[in-house]
């Protein structure tokens, strides 16, 4: 009987947890990126805008994919191929079906060459027909950016601007009227809020009394949370009273403290609300922490204050999110594990790659600078190849183009193709090329935006070796001049 009993309550326990999440399904097809992988993903939260990769799959034969959502809300998702990536959104039990134009993946110009960037193929929504959110959306945004494009001026210069945004506004709610659906309502309001501010027929505490009410915050929708967080951007360290700036520094570097850094921003007139200021403090932290004068420990301290939050779960979560993002590329954090085959056939990773340093450098041939540093990194491979491992990842379009360059080329390192390993260039945040990482020899990051070789690495590398006081005996002849002194 207490079995049953507590089989009973089990039951009851999960259909709780799961009341109100659907499945939606996706069906993709996508000619010309049969074989390839596929990554879907969303956001873990929209301050920290770390992802969360929802499925994993691959394009079969026919060019054809699928995956389902498990959502309670209309939730934004994105699809990438490659360097193709698309986004929309997903209405909760849900069946959509997408086709794209077809893409010859060979093309040379839809790779990067300097700047890590993705396209947007050509793709319509198919299923379904009638009523498709995405769609209205994207009508509805229509409407805004031809209002902005033809009025912008105006709304700065005031002058009764206002009348203007009451027309726009007859024609959302036209348009609304004729497609009832919440989730466009909401968009609607928040853009028109933000017009309204434009032209200042808004004050801020206007803003802050009738949007960001902390029993209506809206942590799941898009467009919300920018408005939210454009609001809030760098409020704490340039939008406070010069009284409370100055108290600044003390509360965070020295008292390191949520309840102190709460308590000094009580006294701002917009943070009254101990919830919203909550909000706003975690909006604001990333910012403080890339600041030289704020104290980086200090601020991962709060984090950890706000992650046991008694106001929102919400809010605990978001804490998390952001630490983990801050501390995942720091010095001396972890870095993240990486697999690859490099020209010679070899499997390399971090784990093999121990006991020494290891110098990445992330390149493609159409990359100039890539390929001056070459030269250079020639040079460093001769003079540290005891010491350091050189890995050059190829961000081509295929293995060939990188193996048409060193080919006949006396490179003695590790050069490895990308190939579909873009977890790399998330898990290392990479953006722009030339790009180089120093990883330790206990596999910890020293430094994720190292010096190119032709910016003097050599000389930032000896003096870090020099500062590590003896974590490298630094015995041979070319390293004189650069021992530590006892």
């Amino acid at each position: 009987m207490k079995i049953f009993k507590l089989l009973l309550i089990l039951l009851l326990f999960i259909s709780v947890s799961f009341k109100g999440i659907a499945k939606s399904s996706v069906e993709l097809n996508f000619p010309g990126a049969e074989n390839k992988n596929v990554t879907i993903w969303t956001y873990k939260d929209l301050i920290s805008m770390e992802r969360i990769v929802l499925a994993e799959t691959v394009v079969d034969k026919n060019g054809n994919f699928s995956f389902d959502v498990y959502n309670s809300t209309v939730q934004k998702c994105f699809v990438e191929i490659k360097y193709f990536r698309i986004s929309f959104y997903v209405v909760p039990n849900e069946k959509y079906k997408i086709q794209f134009d077809k893409v010859d993946f060979n093309n040379r110009e839809f790779y990067p060459k300097t700047v890590v960037g993705y396209l947007v193929p050509n793709y319509r929504i198919v299923k379904p027909a009638q009523a498709e959110i995405n769609y209205e959306l994207d009508s509805l945004n229509i409407l805004f950016d031809n209002f902005i494009a033809e009025n912008h001026l105006r709304l700065r210069m005031g002058n009764k601007s206002w009348r203007l945004i009451d027309t726009l506004e007859a024609e959302v709610n036209l348009y609304i009227s004729k497609h009832p659906k919440p989730f466009l309502k909401s968009n609607a309001d928040i853009q028109l809020a933000q017009f309204r501010m434009l032209s200042n027929q808004y004050g801020r505490d206007y803003i802050v009394k009738t949007y960001f009410d902390p029993k209506k915050i809206a942590y799941s929708n898009n467009a919300y949370m920018s408005f939210f967080k454009s609001f809030w951007i760098n409020y704490i360290s340039s939008s406070l009273k010069h009284k409370l700036t100055i108290q600044l520094d003390s509360v965070i570097n020295y008292e390191k403290s949520y309840q102190a850094l709460s308590a000094l921003l009580a006294n701002d007139s917009l943070l009254t609300n101990p919830s919203l200021r909550e909000l706003v403090i975690l909006r604001n932290l990333p910012q403080l922490y890339n600041m030289d004068k704020y104290d980086k420990a200090a601020i991962i301290n709060i984090l950890y204050d706000i992650s046991a939050s008694k106001y929102s779960k919400e809010h605990q979560r978001i804490a998390v999110n952001i630490r983990v993002m801050l501390e995942s590329l720091k010095a001396n954090a972890k870095a993240a594990n990486f697999e690859f085959i490099d020209s010679n056939s070899d499997t390399i990773n971090l784990e093999k790659l121990a006991d020494k340093y290891i110098y990445i450098q992330l390149w493609t041939n159409e990359c100039i600078e890539c390929l001056s540093d070459m030269k250079y990194t020639k040079e460093l491979e001769e003079k540290f190849d005891d010491v350091v491992t050189f890995v050059h990842i190829s961000l081509d379009r295929n293995n060939e183009d990188m193996m048409n360059y060193i080919r006949d080329k006396d490179y003695k390192w590790h050069f490895v193709f990308l190939e579909d390993n873009y977890s790399f260039i998330q898990n290392y945040q990479v953006g722009i090329m030339p790009r180089a990482i120093l990883i330790g020899k206990e596999g910890e990051i020293v430094n994720w935006n190292a010096p190119r070789p032709s910016e003097y690495f050599e000389d930032y590398f000896l003096k870090y070796l020099n500062d590590k006081k003896g974590n490298l005996q630094l015995e041979n002849p070319r390293y004189r001049g650069y021992r530590k002194k006892n």
